[in-house]
């Protein structure tokens, strides 16, 4: 048996041998055990590939960080530590070329033509000891129960029954017993327990959407208990990332579970008891621990009173601590109080670990020590999986505890503020395996109820909860350490594990004043990677309180969006009726300030309000003229819809643009046409003047078509841009296969337009408005317009009020997008600018499969490749308003049937996960921009256009000359206001 087998003599392997290959080499496994395990078992540490080159490892051990991601069969992007291993397949590091000799083969069966619809009474996410006593207690109560769980066997992170591939004759520890008969109790109650089913998204109390056996899956349910546990929080130091570091929880896994040692000589890390039990097993199991460090200081006589708390509360778990210590110091393995790790190095994995005492404030100390290692195990705690309540809308605050973290407001039977919710366990916020057992029961309990059932007695779940509460408050008393503290962390340290984003990267963007998660992740990508932020947003948020002084708010973390974790694309697409044009919605206010202190009286010769695109590129051009300008937004720089953008460069007309479907009959949106091909030339003169690469790629946009009548709605397309000036081409099959060969061959030709192409709006906006600061400009956040008055006198501008105090401007530019007619009716001008909620996509990184912007004739989409690999699909699809949130949220709807689009067009989504879907709010007018003075308004000056980012250069450019000089190289008379009056 391998040297990483772990032994116990009441266990056995049971699994039969079997042998994979990996990257080449052959692995021998046991059949019942993940990828992860048996490459774990022979000594393999090296897994994915980043962006950089750099390699990743096991790392979380539960599927939340995919750094474990590796190829099977052709199928990308599979979480090891969560994929069985299976006789003769080949599992690689590498995703596939994505070519017709090294496809990416679909992640699931092709999908039916809907979801599966599933209704029970009570919905319970999540198999570990909160979710399945919710289950158990309703299930009792008569209650039909389904248990959705992502884990191939019920029990969670705390009870972690052993794999398929070992068995024991009884239970071997406490743990284990609980845990299996908990199980088989709920199985007995009637529970039906779904296995490795992803909950993807909670659109409603009602509705969940998952994916079961590959399958798009909807449940529908009158009551909801989400249980889904938490995961370990993220501790950085320098060489966190290097394979062979990873959480206490995935070694305890691979111990527990599988009967598999993390590696030869182990250093054992973090804070609190849990790692005293993990260095137990493993010297148990033969396995070589050199040390574990806790970072709280040794128990003394002034923790008597929290000693006794715990003794009086649970003197069971206090016995088996002081057991685990006995045990570690019989085998020689030093308990090393008020320590920690500084560092790692090592080149293929880990090779020595750095440790150095902590002092009060929590900074190295003292005389630093190292240990040669292969192996470090770090665990400083949790932070709950909040995503599925945040993403209903329940009410969260912020956690103080070590870094912080959200934790949703809950009653004690897990209530929230939507009926029909409750959010239990460490998934809600953190309190051990015993308080998520007593909530799960009175949440269960509570379900039942309202379902008009009588539950069985909760007398003692509540006596119980009230004991583990007190335990709980004790243990974290005894284990409390020091403060943590990021200052002293060096700036390459990485702080996004995904992106590669560095310390020094976000101090960076913390001085210069983008000092929100929203503004760090669109100018960084902090978050934007598979995890979704859970391994570096909490870091963020805790840098951000350490620089500016500003303490985090829970709607400060990043917006809740689907899907809950990254799902494959080719399970959701469905098609779905195609409309004509946005949809227009209301435009409430979306700003969430974090500055809103009032300031002395401002003044400027020209006032844009708007902090989007359209008002960077106004300060830009207005500061080269010498303007003295100031921009205001009641939020932040870039947040609403711009920061939402998908960065396309359009030239030609969008589908529902032209013919039947286009507004207006087509013809104001034809006659923004020559307005096109100018400004994309402006955005190639901003990127060298700013002197950044702003992914600007102008390499033509293609719009296909799958029949003839679309064929010939692109002839008729081709014919009129060709008569504005537009450079358009129609293709056949041959040629357009010869030109993007990863498209669909059901594709029957394409125009092309060669001045297409593509921009990265969440950096151009920011360098934009870096430029014009340069110049001169000045930009005030959280400043929210609530009047303007015109004053007497010809030429005596404006005086604005606002949150922040008033402002007299010679000129006000409206730059609002759409919440420009609010701006409008301050001077009594009817501006009609409605708002259209959309929603995108964006898929994880994938090898390069198109160069060009694609559309559809036929069809809503917009799809391109970003420079980092993955694709980003749009095209207007509706997204929807959700007032308690003040949010705009994607709609199911709307996710598959963009996917189905996507799918058809280019069938290599169908090898990928969705990694993001968020909404944005796009303009919506007649098809043309509103740009110009107003009559009888002099000084006031409106410049918003739908096609935002695209002509934001442009209408920038002209109502900067209208301002400047009184008049433009280019006939504004289309785009003027005069035109509605």
């Amino acid at each position: 048996m391998s040297a990483s087998r772990l032994h116990h003599p009441s266990i056995r392997a049971s699994g039969r041998p079997i042998r994979f290959w990996y990257d080449g080499q052959p692995v021998d496994s046991l059949e019942g055990e993940t990828i992860a395990a048996a490459l774990s078992a022979a000594g393999i540490a090296q897994m994915r590939h980043t962006r950089s080159g750099e390699r990743r490892g096991l790392y979380c051990g539960m599927g939340a960080c995919f750094d474990c991601l590796v190829t099977v069969d052709g199928r990308a992007s599979q979480r090891a530590c969560l994929t069985k291993a299976s006789d003769g397949a080949q599992v690689r590091s590498a995703m596939p070329a994505g070519t017709a000799d090294d496809p990416l083969e679909p992640l699931v069966p092709e999908a039916h033509e809907a979801a599966e619809v599933i209704e029970t009474e009570l919905l319970v996410v999540g198999a570990g000891p909160a979710g399945l006593s919710a289950a158990l207690a309703a299930a009792q109560a008569g209650v039909h129960v389904i248990v959705l769980d992502e884990r191939p066997q019920s029990g969670g992170q705390f009870f972690k029954p052993l794999a398929p591939s070992h068995a024991a004759a009884t239970p071997t520890d406490t743990q284990f017993a609980q845990g299996l008969a908990l199980a088989r109790a709920v199985q007995e109650a009637g529970v039906r327990v779904i296995q490795e089913a992803q909950v993807w998204a909670a659109f409603s109390a009602q509705e969940v959407g998952a994916v079961i056996g590959g399958r798009a899956t909807t449940v529908r349910c009158r009551q909801l208990v989400i249980a889904p546990g938490a995961y370990e929080r993220p501790a950085p130091f320098p060489g966190w990332t290097l394979p062979g570091v990873m959480t206490t929880g995935a070694a305890q896994t691979l111990a527990r579970a599988y009967r598999v040692s993390p590696g030869q000589r182990i250093v054992i890390a973090g804070n609190g008891p849990l790692n005293l039990q993990l260095a137990v097993e493993l010297i148990g199991g033969g396995a070589q621990v050199l040390a574990v460090l806790e970072s709280a200081p040794r128990p003394s006589l002034r923790h008597a009173r929290d000693l006794a708390r715990a003794a009086r509360n649970a003197p069971d778990l206090l016995l088996q601590g002081w057991r685990y210590l006995r045990q570690l110091r019989a085998h020689g393995v030093p308990v090393l109080w008020g320590q920690a790790v500084t560092g790692v190095e090592g080149a293929e994995r880990v090779a020595r670990v750095h440790t150095a005492a902590l002092d009060a404030v929590g900074q190295p100390c003292g005389t630093a020590r190292s240990f040669d290692a292969d192996t470090l195990c770090v665990g400083y705690g949790f932070v709950p999986s909040t995503e599925l309540a945040r993403m209903l809308g329940c009410e969260h605050r912020v956690a103080p505890r070590h870094l912080g973290h959200p934790a949703t407001v809950t009653r004690e039977d897990g209530a929230t503020g939507i009926e029909g919710v409750y959010v239990v366990g460490d998934g809600a916020d953190l309190g051990g395996s015993r308080v998520a057992l007593a909530r799960g029961t009175l949440a269960g309990a509570a379900a039942a109820r309202a379902l008009g059932k009588t539950p069985p007695d909760t007398t003692d779940a509540r006596r119980q909860l009230q004991r583990a509460a007190e335990f709980q408050q004790a243990l974290w008393s005894l284990y409390a350490p020091p403060p943590v503290r990021l200052a002293e962390l060096p700036d390459d340290t990485v702080l996004c594990r995904c992106e590669e984003v560095r310390f020094g990267d976000v101090r960076a963007q913390i001085r210069a004043g983008r000092d929100t998660l929203a503004a760090i992740k669109r100018n960084t990508r902090l978050g934007m990677g598979r995890c979704q932020g859970r391994y570096c947003a909490i870091t963020a948020a805790r840098l951000v309180q350490e620089m500016t002084g500003r303490a985090p708010e829970a709607e400060q973390y990043f917006a809740p969006r689907p899907p809950a974790k990254p799902v494959p694309a080719g399970a959701l697409g469905f098609e779905k009726p195609e409309w004509g044009g946005h949809k227009p919605a209301i435009t409430p206010n979306l700003a969430r300030p974090v500055e809103g202190g009032a300031l002395p009286a401002m003044q400027a010769d020209v006032l844009v309000i708007g902090g989007g695109v359209l008002g960077a590129c106004m300060a830009y051009y207005l500061s080269l003229a010498g303007q003295d300008v100031l921009v205001v937004d009641r939020d932040d720089l870039n947040l609403q819809a711009s920061g939402a953008n998908a960065g396309s460069l359009h030239v030609q007309l969008l589908s529902f643009d032209f013919g039947a479907k286009a507004q207006a009959g087509g013809g104001p949106a034809a006659a923004t046409l020559p307005l096109g091909p100018l400004s994309v030339r402006l955005w190639q003169e901003i990127e060298r003047d700013t002197g950044e690469d702003l992914e600007i790629k102008v390499t033509g946009g293609l719009m296909v078509a799958d029949s003839e009548a679309g064929m010939r709605f692109l002839q008729a397309k081709v014919a009129l841009e060709r008569s504005y000036g537009i450079e358009a081409h129609l293709l056949d099959a041959e040629e357009l296969r010869r030109l993007s060969p990863a498209l669909s061959e059901s594709l029957l030709g394409a125009e092309l337009c060669p001045m297409e192409g593509k921009i990265n709006p969440l950096r151009a906006t920011y360098a934009v408005a870096a430029q014009a600061t340069k110049r001169g400009a000045r930009f005030v956040r959280g400043c929210n317009v609530t009047a303007i008055e015109r004053l007497p006198g010809d030429g005596a501008g404006f005086l604005v009020q606002t949150s922040r105090g008033p402002i007299r401007a010679g000129r006000v530019v409206n730059a609002s997008g759409a919440w420009s007619s609010t701006v409008g009716d301050m001077l009594g001008v009817r501006i009609p600018v409605k708002g259209a909620p959309l929603q995108m996509i964006v898929t994880e990184p994938a090898p390069p499969l198109v160069d060009h912007l694609i559309a559809h004739a036929d069809r809503h989409l917009s799809l391109k490749q970003a420079a980092t690999g993955g694709l980003i699909i749009g095209g207007g699809w509706t997204a929807a308003f959700h007032e308690g949130m003040r949010l705009n949220r994607a709609e199911r709807d709307s996710i598959e049937g963009s996917l189905w689009v996507a799918r058809q067009v280019l069938p290599a989504v169908s090898g990928l996960h969705m990694i993001r879907c968020w909404a944005g709010m796009n303009v919506n007018i007649d098809g043309a921009p509103i740009l110009g003075d107003v009559p009888g308004v002099p000084g006031f000056y409106n410049a918003v256009t739908s096609n935002g980012y695209t002509l934001a250069p442009i209408s920038a450019r002209l109502v900067t000359d209208l301002i400047v000089h009184g008049r433009t190289d280019v006939d504004l008379t289309p785009f003027r206001i005069d035109r509605f009056l």
